[in-house]
């Protein structure tokens, strides 16, 4: 059996990939494919392709208009000499791009440090990032990551990793991927901070929830009861509202009897101070093995993830890592992962995001069996529409060819229809020849 690696980063600084190696060259795929357009959208506004590598996961607006992505090129937006990743946001029906991890004074200055971890807002308006950059906004002085937003209307960037009183935070700070609400008011994040909230004292890293309105910091990673997690948490997705956040942690006391020793997937309810777990079959039984990587639906009801245990749905016997999704409403888990005909994956199944409505679930899996005509022996990237049973691989040309190397990191937006994501592929677009990792969208 084929297995993705468990982390990919795509971290190439001043020289081209020289270690993929790509296999069997795309053969048209009629059957399995989402039909539609593929554009690539890690470019200049003048259609220019990068000179350096994207990096790490992206974000998409619900309309499929705007991508945000990380990356390393320096020839995407003019005047970008800082030798640092950025994070650009593209626009795909002006055909611009633009460099949002910029201070909020003046044209043309630029962050003096690395910048990462973007997400965006449901409407585009808002982006979230992490960043080493002590230029971003005054007094930022405490010589560690911070996250922070960028208001792409007002041209403004403020730092969101503060505690209540705005004191700047005495540890690193991350952003996530599903970070911020629809309207951008409420921004989560990682922190390794003691002096965000009062009594802060597990020495771990914590799942925080900003409120850029009120100024009001509060812990998400804590337990029904109030009590800090004994262990880490870390990737935070949050619904529309902002009122439920997902994460994982390792630690063992934020819900009773959680004695299965892995990581797990829980969901808290900060308004009505209520954690859940998530990562459990249908009979409620605890997962076992670990699983990790949340998001979210707009209304906080599904949750997708991904896991490598083997109890949370009957038949699950391909010893991989699928995706699930978690309907803590019904207390239903089903295997998202798996073909049109209800096949499970016979590769691993990661990475997954899940469409505002919770219908359907990106994912990306060296699995070939998933769809028919799966002969470019790649990770792809697929969507499941679990309410018609219908698995399609997105990450193709134009015409329904497949890539010809590896796809990964999908975003998704309203309805299913449009899907971002990395590949290493040099023929889902013609003139793909600059060797580096490009990012696209696939409209169905």
């Amino acid at each position: 059996m084929r297995a993705l690696r468990r982390t990919v980063r795509f971290i190439v600084v001043g020289s081209v990939l020289s270690t993929v190696v790509l296999a069997l060259q795309g053969q048209a795929d009629a059957v399995g494919t989402a039909t539609g357009g593929t554009d690539r959208v890690s470019v200049s506004s003048t259609g220019g392709q990068g000179n350096n590598s994207p990096d790490g996961r992206l974000g998409l607006s619900t309309d499929g208009r705007y991508v945000v992505f990380a990356s390393w090129a320096s020839n995407l937006v003019p005047g970008d000499t800082n030798e640092a990743q950025d994070v650009f946001v593209r626009d795909r029906q002006s055909g611009t791009t633009a460099r949002v991890s910029v201070p909020g004074a003046g044209a043309g200055a630029q962050a003096n440090g690395h910048s990462a971890d973007p997400a965006i807002s449901a409407d585009g308006r808002y982006v979230t990032f992490r960043s080493q950059a002590t230029n971003l906004i005054p007094g930022d002085t405490n010589a560690t990551d911070d996250v922070f937003i960028r208001d792409r209307q007002a041209g403004t960037t403020r730092r969101v990793s503060i505690s209540g009183t705005g004191a700047q935070a005495n540890g690193a700070s991350q952003g996530a991927v599903a970070g911020v609400s629809a309207n951008g008011r409420y921004i989560a994040f990682v922190s390794t901070a003691t002096n965000l909230v009062p009594t802060d004292t597990n020495a771990r890293d914590d799942v925080f929830l900003r409120d850029m309105q009120t100024g009001v910091t509060r812990r998400i990673s804590v337990s029904g009861t109030g009590a800090q997690a004994n262990r880490h948490s870390y990737e935070p997705a949050i619904s529309a509202d902002g009122r439920y956040v997902t994460f994982h942690s390792d630690a063992t006391n934020l819900v009773p009897a959680d004695t299965n020793g892995v990581n797990d997937v829980f969901l808290r309810d900060w308004q009505s101070a209520v954690t859940r777990r998530i990562s459990v079959s249908g009979t409620g039984a605890q997962a076992n093995q670990q699983a990790d990587t949340p998001t979210i639906s707009a209304d906080g009801r599904y949750i997708a993830f991904e896991s490598y245990a083997t109890n949370l749905v009957p038949g699950d016997t391909n010893v991989g890592y699928d995706v699930f999704l978690r309907d803590w409403q019904t207390g239903v888990t089903r295997r998202i992962s798996v073909s049109g005909t209800g096949a499970q994956a016979n590769g691993s199944s990661l990475r997954p995001a899940i469409s505002p409505d919770g219908r359907y679930v990106a994912f990306d899996s060296d699995a070939p069996n998933l769809v028919p005509g799966d002969t470019n022996a790649q990770g792809d990237v697929f969507v499941r529409d679990w309410q018609g049973s219908i698995t399609r691989r997105v990450s193709v040309s134009d015409t329904g060819m497949q890539g010809n190397s590896l796809s990964i990191f999908p975003a998704i937006g309203s309805g299913g229809r449009y899907v971002a994501f990395h590949s290493y592929a040099t023929n889902l677009v013609p003139g793909d020849t600059n060797g580096f990792v490009d990012v696209f969208v696939r409209t169905t």
